[in-house]
C-alpha cells in the first residue's frame, strides 16, 4: 500500500511532542446514524490496544440525529500519521465510507492556548477520508 500525501505537520518544533487530537464529523446517509456510530465505537474499542501513541477516542452524535463526531487523542501527529498508512485503516475506512455523505476533520495539537490560537495552519476541513479513498 502506498503512503497517501498529507498535509505538512504541524507539530510545533524545538518543542517536546504535545498530545495530537484528531476531530472527525460524519454526515451519515439517511438512515446509517446508528450504523455508524456503532461502527466507530466497536473500531476505537477494537483497536485500542493495536494502534501506537493512540490514547482513546469518544463518539458522540448530535441530538437531531443529523451528525457524528470522532475525537482521537494521540501521542503525536505522526502517530496518528502512521496509524492512517496501515492496512488496518484502509479497512476501517472501506468500511465506514459506504455510511457517509461527508466527512470534516480538525487536527489540533494540545498545548498552550494562547500560543495555539495565533497559529495558522493549513485548512483542513475537507473529506480527506473520502479524498484518499478515490
Amino acid at each position: 500500500m502506498s503512503r497517501p500525501i498529507h498535509h505538512e505537520q504541524v507539530q510545533s518544533p524545538g518543542n517536546e511532542p504535545r498530545p495530537f487530537v484528531l476531530i472527525n464529523s460524519f454526515t451519515p446517509k439517511p438512515g446509517k446514524l446508528d450504523e455508524l456510530a456503532t461502527l466507530l465505537e466497536a473500531a476505537r474499542d477494537c483497536f485500542a490496544d493495536r494502534i501506537s501513541g493512540f490514547h482513546g477516542g469518544r463518539v458522540y452524535r448530535d441530538v437531531d440525529g443529523s451528525s457524528a463526531l470522532m475525537i482521537g487523542v494521540f501521542e503525536t501527529e505522526d502517530h496518528y500519521e502512521s496509524w492512517i498508512a496501515t492496512d488496518l485503516f484502509a479497512s476501517y475506512r472501506a468500511r465506514i465510507l459506504p455510511l457517509i455523505e461527508s466527512m470534516g476533520q480538525s487536527r489540533i495539537e494540545a498545548g498552550n492556548a494562547r500560543t495555539t490560537a495565533r497559529r495558522k495552519t493549513p485548512d483542513h476541513s475537507r473529506d480527506d477520508m473520502a479524498a484518499r479513498a478515490s
